[in-house]
């Protein structure tokens, strides 16, 4: 995902004090880990590791999308790339 320049910093002191704890507490949750390109874009990646693929189709997950009153405002500030977010299942592990 993208976010405009003039909110990087303010959205990102969001996204990992808040946003991405929030919905590390949804049960099934297993981890959430955050990304940075370091070329190219999107320029940011966010990964949740899940207990099984139906987690974010949980009341319980929709609730953490705006639990937090400053959430809606940062939210709109995230442009997305065609095909994401997405939802993918392990296929292989060392």
């Amino acid at each position: 995902m993208d976010v405009p320049r003039d909110v990087d910093d303010e959205w990102n002191t969001w996204y990992s004090t808040i946003y991405v704890p929030n919905y590390e507490k949804v049960p099934g949750v297993i981890r959430g880990r955050r990304y940075r390109a370091v070329t190219g874009a999107p320029t940011y990646l966010t990964l949740y590791e899940f207990e099984h693929p139906k987690v974010s189709e949980s009341a319980a997950w929709n609730t953490q999308r705006d639990a937090v009153p400053v959430s809606t405002r940062m939210r709109s500030h995230m442009t997305h790339a065609p095909g994401s977010p997405g939802v993918y299942v392990k296929t292989f592990e060392l």
